[in-house]
């Protein structure tokens, strides 16, 4: 099952100020085209600020692939870790393999 929800925000420093959760769970990053990452954080917002500003090791290869949108499911870390293999097992995301 994909995300609970379909809803995308802007990739970007205001998208994720303004929507983005403190707090657990997974999310995705993607473009127009392509499932980019999927990842699992005890804190979405600071995770993505991560990717965004270029301070995760995943940031260089997530932004050749031109990132716009990001979403995210909150869920409790002890489901976490699962929730995210299976969203990147259904998805395929570029930038997990």
């Amino acid at each position: 099952m994909p995300f609970s929800t379909s809803v995308g925000f802007a990739f970007s420093e205001s998208g994720i100020a303004t929507y983005a959760p403190r707090g657990s769970g997974v999310y995705g990053i993607y473009n127009g085209s392509e499932w980019i990452y999927i990842g699992e954080a005890q804190d979405i917002e600071a995770r993505l600020y991560e990717h965004v500003r270029g301070q995760s090791d995943q940031s260089a290869r997530i932004a050749r692939r031109n990132p716009t949108h990001y979403i995210f499911e909150r869920c409790d870390a002890q489901a976490r870790q699962a929730r995210e293999a299976q969203l990147i097992a259904e998805l395929a995301p570029v930038c997990n393999w």
